[in-house]
């Protein structure tokens, strides 16, 4: 028993070793690329630069400021997508019971669409009601592909969700808040989490609305890259696109470990010892 336990500790971790080297193995040419002065065949490491960092760092480059214009409106786009969604998938997971099909289908038709024909269609109804070149419109329609998604995760949420949980709580005594705050909020928390991390996905990556809405006077890191491209140097592309990934990298690695802390720790803290400071239901206060 003890042998095959360790043996599946062992299968475990070469497995996850995998899993890991094949997830970074993309990022290895990127990194080079960008290290590169030269790379010519028949070499078989590059001739080692730093020039493509330090135009990417300098002060004279737009990287800066696209960068805090992705962050800004990536951030901006995930927690305006969570408020928006978690009305809406509470009500549909709970409460629409005729009509759920269709209103979700409505909701999920931007992503069904080209994304060419809403940045066109986005764009004239901006350009119409004065939104179009400015921060406020790009965010809008970033909001337009990240919504849907939150909104589905969430509803995943509450079509499971049992309300039963609350009834009992206003019960003891806790109003709406301490209702949701203690006992909604810990069992929603990974649904959450995956929501705001897919919608910053969504707005860091937007690059054709950005262009469309923004008019080109709101440069990100996607319109940077874009644009490098078409320059054909294969440096600043690779610094480009390691500087595009390692936010995005990095808000995935810690929204895993805290999905992963919330797995273990059963996201009931509070909850289900049937009390909210610690006291056993049967001996339960009235909370005020």
């Amino acid at each position: 028993m003890r042998q095959n336990s360790i043996r599946h500790r062992k299968s475990f971790i070469v497995w996850h070793a995998i899993l890991i080297v094949l997830f970074f193995v993309p990022f290895i040419p990127l990194l080079a690329w960008s290290l590169a002065k030269g790379w010519r065949f028949p070499d078989l490491l590059p001739t080692v630069s730093w020039r493509a960092w330090h135009y990417v760092l300098s002060p004279h480059s737009q990287v800066k400021d696209a960068i805090i214009h992705s962050l800004g409106l990536a951030a901006a786009t995930s927690l305006l997508a969570a408020l928006i969604a978690y009305p809406a998938a509470r009500a549909l997971g709970l409460y629409v019971k005729r009509w759920g099909k269709t209103i979700r289908l409505l909701l999920i038709a931007p992503l069904l669409l080209p994304g060419i024909s809403i940045a066109i269609g986005v764009h004239v109804l901006f350009l119409k009601l004065g939104l179009a070149d400015r921060w406020l419109g790009v965010l809008l329609s970033h909001l337009i592909q990240a919504i849907p998604y939150a909104v589905y995760l969430m509803h995943g949420f509450y079509a499971g969700y049992d309300i039963g949980y609350e009834k009992q709580v206003r019960l003891l005594g806790a109003n709406r808040l301490q209702t949701f705050y203690f006992v909604e909020l810990p069992l929603l928390r990974p649904v959450l989490s995956l929501s705001l991390l897919f919608s910053f996905l969504i707005s860091w990556s937007q690059y054709l609305v950005t262009v469309f809405v923004g008019g080109g006077n709101l440069v990100t890191v996607p319109m940077l890259l874009f644009s490098s491209l078409a320059s054909g140097d294969n440096s600043l592309v690779g610094a480009l696109c390691m500087l595009f990934v390692m936010p995005a990298l990095l808000i995935v690695i810690f929204s895993a470990m805290a999905l992963k802390k919330d797995r273990y720790d059963g996201s009931y803290n509070g909850t289900c010892n049937g009390s909210f400071d610690g006291k056993e239901a049967g001996g339960a206060e009235p909370i005020h």
